[in-house]
Parts: C-alpha cells; structure tokens; sequence
C-alpha cells in the first residue's frame, strides 16, 4: 500500500508600512477589489457563493502569471478559515486551472502587527498531482506584490 506524501509549504513573509488591522480589513472584506488595484495580474474577481468575506464564501479569480505565460487562467477558492483574533485567513482552492497540476492548493495568511505597520506571512500549502508539475513559486511573488500594491492603496487614502 503506498504512503501519501506530506504536503508541500512555502512561505512568503514581507513587511509593510500599514497598520495589522487595516491590512487584515483589505485582505478580508476588499480582496475582491485587486482586479482594480493589481490589473497587471487580476483581471476580473467574482463572488460564486457567500458575501465573498465570510467563511464558506467561493470567489473566482481570472488572473495572469507573465514571466510563465500570457495565458488567462481562472481559480476558484473558498475561505475555509477567518480568525479575527488572531488575524488569519486560509483560502482553498476548489475549483480551476490550478487543480490540474495540484491536488490541494491552500493559502493561509496572518497579519502580525510590528510598530506602526505589520508583517504579513503567506503559507502555501500544495499536493501536486505529479511531482514534475511546476512548483508554485509564481505565486509567491505574486501574493509578495499583493502586499506592496496594498501597502500604495492604503496610503493613497
């Protein structure tokens, strides 16, 4: 009988010049805005179930990864997880381009307070369908930018 592997995790961690609980209010009740603050990768975001911001909500995001393509791929993710407490959020993916190379496909981010700005850390946590089939490190760099494109809205306010 063969043993499953343990998933896959990658982090990415940044430090941003906007208080922990406004970057929390962005990433939690305005993600569906990126199409207008990051155009360059999102290009469209919809609401399938739910309001989009509370748990069991399904958005569908119509993004694209330039440096491996100029192809339009589409992901659906569902919040599976909301502490306020403690900052956090995990999004699975449920549906979309992304389950062709990966089993599971989770991203979990906290926001931590640090002076007047915060850290933001995005865990990736992937099964890959073959272990040839491309590492997620493109999404890295995007939710690393996330961070920055956010980090210019906040302060435009």
């Amino acid at each position: 009988m063969a043993q499953s592997k343990p998933p896959h995790v990658i982090d990415v961690e940044s430090e941003i010049r906007c208080p922990a609980d406004k970057m929390y209010d962005l990433l939690k009740n305005q993600l569906t805005q990126l199409p207008v603050i990051f155009p360059e990768i999102y290009k469209n975001a919809q609401v399938l179930e739910g309001d989009g911001k509370s748990l069991g909500s399904i958005r569908r995001w119509t993004y694209v990864i330039h440096h491996t393509s100029d192809e339009i791929l589409v992901v659906d993710e569902k919040l599976t997880e909301v502490d306020d407490e403690k900052r956090a959020l995990t999004l699975s993916v449920v549906g979309g381009d992304l389950l062709k190379t990966h089993k599971r496909f989770d991203v979990r981010v906290v926001v931590k307070p640090k002076g007047t700005g915060s850290v933001v850390k995005w865990h990736i946590i992937f099964e890959k369908v073959d272990e040839n089939d491309p590492h997620p490190d493109p999404y890295l760099e995007i939710f690393d930018n996330i961070h920055k494109k956010f980090e210019q809205h906040f302060h435009k306010e």
